[in-house]
């Protein structure tokens, strides 16, 4: 009787973690998450939502947001770490950056002055589908005579 109980007991705990892990399942709990970090710095205020979970082939939208008061005189530099982007498959930047270069660590596009005072960039990209488990860290500038004005850092976890 006793080892019945003890089997019976069992049972009902596994069944438990299994309704209990199908449940989070459909609430996305194993799902991507978006997280958000801002920085200021010389006039500028630099927002970026961001994956900060995710695997291979779910969406992971990135959307930066550079504000300015009073509006921008000049082009908007922005920096990014290279091998974070390697992360994902961008299929596209909007706006379009009006210049791109590439050093060995680093993206670095220029943006036209957009009318008004916020310049919002979106990058329509999911996960790669070959697998790049663990986190992965970034930072993300505005950039001024070269020189970080704002600086955010980003941390996202890939599951295989």
């Amino acid at each position: 009787m006793r080892e019945l109980r003890r089997a019976r007991n069992l049972r009902r705990l596994v069944l438990v973690f299994l309704a209990a892990f199908l449940v989070l399942g459909a609430l996305n709990f194993f799902g991507g998450r978006r997280a958000h970090a801002e920085a200021t710095g010389d006039g500028y205020q630099l927002q970026v939502s961001y994956p900060m979970t995710g695997r291979p082939g779910i969406g992971a939208p990135i959307q930066i947001q550079v504000q300015h008061s009073g509006g921008f005189t000049d082009p908007i530099t922005l920096a990014m770490s290279s091998d974070y982007l390697d992360l994902f498959s961008v299929q596209s930047i909007d706006p379009q950056p009006s210049q791109e270069t590439t050093t060995q660590n680093t993206v670095i596009w220029q943006f036209d002055q957009p009318p008004g005072d916020t310049l919002t960039i979106s990058f329509d990209s999911q996960f790669q589908a070959e697998e790049h488990p663990g986190t992965h860290a970034a930072a993300v500038s505005i950039l001024r005579d070269g020189q970080p004005s704002a600086q955010v850092r980003l941390r996202t976890w890939e599951a295989p």
